[in-house]
């Protein structure tokens, strides 16, 4: 489903109160405004939304099932930290989830689809050369996305997504990192290639080497000091 039909979906059924709170919770994970290890305050929520705690607690325990916060009993409620196994296990995962996508773009895409890829590896260029994190990571989320629509597989892209979010909170140092942004481009670069001249094995293996290698720069992350959660 792309995203206009999903779009029509919610025009057909509202979204309801606990999934718009999951929907702003799944939002500031990804655009970094809730931080691995940072508590959620369920009755702060609540007031936001102008609800009952019980749709609140409803999206929690959603998200919570997706891996993305962690609920400890009589202490409270956090985003979820990841260990070192974790990560590296979700970004071989999602390195092959990816594969898979980019050769079935090389397979499928179409002209319109190669236009519009060539212009959004410009715009990571760009990003890229003025060294802004914020604009590249917002262009790397548009060029994968599309990379996802070429590939024609509704199935294989949410497992994808679900993947990306799960990850989401560790991604806005990731292009921090000194040299990070000139190598993605490059990595980039390899994947639109392969994909716009129609090479679906080359374009699986650029993407599952851009993937890892993004990996290894999440490790270094995730071994950073941290606060440690609340002993239960």
């Amino acid at each position: 489903m792309d995203s206009r039909s999903r779009q029509s979906g919610l025009t057909r059924n509202p979204v309801s109160r606990q999934d718009e709170i999951r929907l702003e919770l799944e939002a500031a994970l990804i655009d970094g405004r809730l931080t691995p290890g940072m508590a959620i305050d369920e009755q702060a929520l609540s007031a936001r939304f102008g609800t009952s705690r019980t749709p609140v607690r409803e999206a929690l325990l959603l998200l919570a099932a997706k891996g993305l916060v962690e609920i400890v009993p009589r202490t409270g409620i956090y985003v979820r930290q990841l260990d070192v196994r974790e990560l590296i296990a979700m970004m071989e995962g999602l390195s092959e989830l990816e594969g898979v996508l980019a050769r079935l773009a090389a397979h499928r895409c179409s002209a319109d689809a190669r236009i519009r890829l060539a212009e959004a590896l410009e715009h990571t260029g760009k990003c890229a050369q003025c060294s802004d994190p914020v604009g590249y990571a917002q262009a790397n989320a548009t060029l994968h996305e599309l990379i996802y629509q070429s590939s024609g597989n509704d199935f294989v892209i949410e497992q994808t997504r679900l993947a990306r979010l799960r990850i989401a909170p560790y991604r806005g140092q990731l292009f921090e990192k000194p040299g990070r942004l000139a190598r993605s481009q490059i990595e980039h670069t390899a994947v639109v290639n392969a994909i716009c001249t129609h090479q679906p094995e080359a374009a699986a293996e650029a993407m599952r080497a851009h993937i890892l290698a993004g990996g290894q720069a999440f490790t270094d992350v995730v071994l950073r000091p941290r606060v440690p959660l609340p002993a239960q």
